[in-house]
């Protein structure tokens, strides 16, 4: 297996693993326009960086990070957004390796943190980060960290 930072040549496999984990998620949207549009966006932004995993087969999964500057860190911080590996490849040590891969690439960024989110039932995405030292309990409250989202309707700007 190999990792490397993404490029525009890679953007239709990630476009295809994008709509694999959305259909695995049970959802219709984005729409593969939409990703198509996001990713080329996302792999020409400085402050996104796509990890794209492969075997001799061709792509396999992908980290995407996200990076900013944060006043509770004091410096930079990376956001792991997304993490796919392609179902049958999954239990092998993809993930493992793109994390790993994540934290090298926010290391060498700069960052003094990474963060991320998943959902408290996803079993083996939350065993990869307790084991590579992600902590999702607050040690002031003692409690999980809950990360939310709330949807907004776009407005159309006044001209």
């Amino acid at each position: 297996m190999n990792i490397q930072t993404a490029t525009m040549a890679d953007a239709a496999a990630l476009v295809g693993m994008a709509l694999t984990f959305r259909n695995h998620l049970e959802r219709t949207t984005p729409t593969q326009a939409q990703f198509e549009q996001s990713i080329t966006v996302l792999l020409n932004s400085p402050d996104a960086r796509f990890l794209i995993a492969a075997s001799d087969d061709g792509p396999i999964g992908y980290v995407l990070l996200r990076f900013r500057y944060s006043m509770w860190v004091g410096g930079a911080e990376a956001t792991i957004e997304d993490l796919f590996v392609d179902p049958t490849h999954r239990k092998n040590g993809v993930g493992r390796a793109l994390i790993q891969a994540a934290l090298q690439a926010a290391t060498d960024q700069g960052c003094l943190s990474v963060c991320l989110d998943t959902n408290e039932f996803n079993v083996a995405s939350n065993a990869i980060y307790t084991q590579l030292g992600f902590n999702a309990v607050s040690k002031r409250w003692n409690g999980r960290q809950i990360f939310y989202r709330k949807p907004l309707t776009p407005t159309a700007v006044a001209s």
